[in-house]
Parts: structure tokens; C-alpha cells; sequence
């Protein structure tokens, strides 16, 4: 798991100056491990109060960032609590869910994979291990 906020990111000014880019991952550091790819999707995604995302799996990188509220997720046995502007990579074939991090609240998030599944391949549901840092916000 990869949790990353442009907050602690330096901006790079591009385009003759008239752009100010914050990279979250930076250009071309993640090529090596992308090689053979396709974008599979791009998406925004809520989870009520009380909910949980489906434990699962699939040989894709995704990542969430956090737009609005709170969340816990857990990658393999760790855990992680989000923030608004935090943005997540999940490696491939990392087990994982995500949930509200307050019991009456809900949260609301960005996003985006890139897959090495042939098409039309569901992820695969699965139980997550015991994590090694249980998050719990009052």
C-alpha cells in the first residue's frame, strides 16, 4: 500500500510556466511496473455509513483518492486511515476493502486502474488477513 497527499508534494511548473503541476506519482515512475497494461477504468465511488467494499483481489493497480469524508482501508494486514486529497495505490493482487471511517459517516472517492486482466475478468472475493494495525476513529 502506497498512500500518498499532494500536501507534502512540491509543484513543478510546466508548460513555459503557465501550468502548476503537483505529481502524485511522477512521470514515468511507474512505467517498469506498468508495462503491458490498459487503463481499465475511471470512476468516482461511494460507500454509506456502516458499509464495507467487498474483500477481493485482481491483477490490476488501483488507486483511490479521497475526495470527500473519511475512510479505514486495508491492504494485505495493514490498515490506513484516509483523508480528503490522500490518494492510495493498491498493488496487484493485494487483497483489499475500504470503508467510512466514522460509523455514521460516509465518503466519497476517485477512481482508476490499471489492469493486466484479459477482458470481462471479475475480481476474485476473498477474506482479508488479521490486520497488524487495527484503525478505529471515535
Amino acid at each position: 500500500m502506497d498512500v500518498r497527499n499532494t500536501d507534502s508534494i512540491p509543484v513543478t511548473v510546466e508548460h513555459g510556466g503557465t501550468c502548476r503541476t503537483t505529481f502524485t506519482f511522477p512521470k514515468e515512475s511507474v512505467r517498469e511496473e506498468t508495462m503491458g497494461s490498459y487503463l481499465e477504468y475511471v470512476a468516482e465511488f461511494e460507500l454509506e455509513p456502516g458499509t464495507h467494499l467487498e474483500p477481493h483481489y485482481h491483477d490490476t493497480h488501483e488507486f483511490y483518492r479521497i475526495l470527500s469524508g473519511e475512510a479505514i482501508v486495508q491492504v494485505n494486514d495493514q490498515q490506513s486511515l484516509l483523508m480528503p486529497g490522500d490518494l492510495l495505490r493498491i498493488p496487484r493482487n493485494a487483497p483489499h476493502s475500504i470503508w467510512p471511517a466514522r460509523e455514521s459517516g460516509s465518503f466519497r472517492a476517485l477512481s482508476f486502474a490499471v489492469s493486466f486482466m484479459p477482458e470481462n475478468t471479475e475480481p476474485t472475493v476473498c477474506e482479508l488477513p488479521e490486520p497488524r494495525n487495527r484503525i478505529v476513529v471515535e
